[in-house]
């Protein structure tokens, strides 16, 4: 009677600590109780494992000194991006802010534009932005499609002196992605031009960012 007691209770206190997980392609159909804990997608446990990775090799970096995350680019081509690289520097800003990290959002303009489709405070139009952050270190890296999934190495720079202070490196399987690997939604930069493969238009306004020195 005991012991069918304590397998019982094991069962239960498991239950009650799983994280459900999700890959983000069939309908999230679970029993009662997991709905009572917030779904998880599995890339979001990769994220998490590699930004211990970073803390673990971290020779400089404190939590008080200011960070901006970066779209991670294709490795064959540093000059491009998609809606994986840009997706895995979101996850990198939920995990530095969850940590204490001062995490800066370049991308907010610092006002809220109301339009008929919806109110909006961030931005990839340069005039919007402020030209000027308090930037001391980018959260970056790379991504490598091979059989199977991506290789991802993310590297933390300080931006003065170009020193890498932080590394981490992981293979993403296909199945934990959720979508299909395209060139859909790339984003690449020729001539100067930003352009967006998917629907083939060609945005004329790329700039560069300066970084205020703090110290």
């Amino acid at each position: 009677m005991n012991k069918w007691l304590s397998l019982s209770l094991v069962v239960l206190l498991t239950a009650c600590t799983y994280d459900p997980i999700h890959d983000g392609k069939q309908f999230y159909l679970k029993s009662l109780f997991m709905f009572k804990k917030k779904p998880r997608h599995a890339l979001d446990f990769f994220i998490q494992s590699m930004t211990e990775d970073l803390m673990i090799s971290n020779i400089n970096l404190s939590r008080n000194k200011p960070i901006a995350v970066v779209s991670f680019v294709d490795l064959q081509d540093i000059d491009t991006t998609n809606w994986l690289g840009n997706l895995l520097a979101e996850s990198f800003i939920y995990q530095f802010q969850r940590r204490g990290f001062n995490v800066v959002d370049f991308k907010t303009t610092g006002s809220i534009q109301v339009t008929q489709q919806g109110d909006f405070v961030f931005s990839r139009n340069w005039k919007k932005l402020s030209r000027e952050q308090k930037i001391q270190y980018i959260l970056t890296g790379t991504m490598l499609h091979q059989k199977g999934g991506i290789a991802i190495n993310a590297r933390i720079v300080e931006m003065n002196s170009r020193i890498v202070v932080a590394t981490a490196q992981g293979f993403l399987p296909i199945e934990a992605i959720g979508r299909d690997l395209d060139i859909l939604n790339s984003i690449s930069i020729e001539n100067g031009h930003l352009i967006r493969l998917s629907s083939n238009i060609i945005e004329p306004y790329t700039f560069n960012l300066s970084f205020r020195r703090l110290f």
